[in-house]
């Protein structure tokens, strides 16, 4: 019985050794993902603040594209306001205006 209670107990401590090992490995392993965790985290933060610049660079150039098509439209003279087309169509060619050599 005795070398059946060594058996066990040797196996005992065997075991013990092993799952002080398996906890110490499991502590490295959890600072490891807690690094990790943490790195991702920053990574996620950077990811955000870019993603507000792109919104912002989004809207500023959709903000020039309006103003480039507000701006770059071809002047009408009979959509403008301020032109009266009457004043222009009973223009006398007068002789008076043109100036003739010297």
């Amino acid at each position: 019985m005795s070398l059946e209670f060594n058996k066990l107990n040797k196996t005992i401590l065997d075991n013990k050794k092993e799952l002080l090992d398996l906890k110490k490995e499991n502590k490295d392993l959890k600072k490891i993902l807690k690094i990790l965790e943490r790195k991702i985290n920053l990574i996620l933060d950077k990811i955000q603040e870019f993603e507000v610049v792109l919104d912002a660079a989004e809207l500023l150039e959709d903000q020039i594209e309006q103003q480039a098509d507000e701006y770059n439209t071809e002047w009408n003279p009979y959509d403008d306001e301020d032109f009266e087309p009457e004043d222009y169509e009973n223009y006398d060619d007068d002789d008076e205006d043109v100036i003739r050599g010297y």
